[in-house]
């Protein structure tokens, strides 16, 4: 199974991408903890709500998330991003 990382990318780049990618393909949209990051920054929530919005009308991928590091109080957790072409 290919795998691709992209730290951090934008909507479009995300749409190119899922236009382009094989069937059951994956890649890293992005990397950090995207609730806290997007706390504040309203070009990431827009994102996130873009993202989501497609997937519900494009069925041809599917959103998930892996934990990379734990978190503490000194620190935020650390989750990779992940968006797998469908095998249709």
């Amino acid at each position: 199974m290919n795998q691709i990382e992209r730290k951090n990318m934008t909507f479009e780049q995300v749409n190119k991408w899922i236009a382009s990618a094989k069937r059951s393909e994956k890649m890293v949209y992005y990397k950090g903890f995207f609730a806290e990051d997007s706390k504040n920054n309203y070009e990431m929530r827009k994102f996130s709500n873009d993202l989501l919005d497609f997937e519900k009308k494009n069925n041809s991928f599917i959103l998930y998330q892996k934990k990379i590091e734990s978190g503490d109080q000194t620190k935020k957790p650390v989750y990779e991003y992940y968006i797998k072409k469908k095998l249709k």
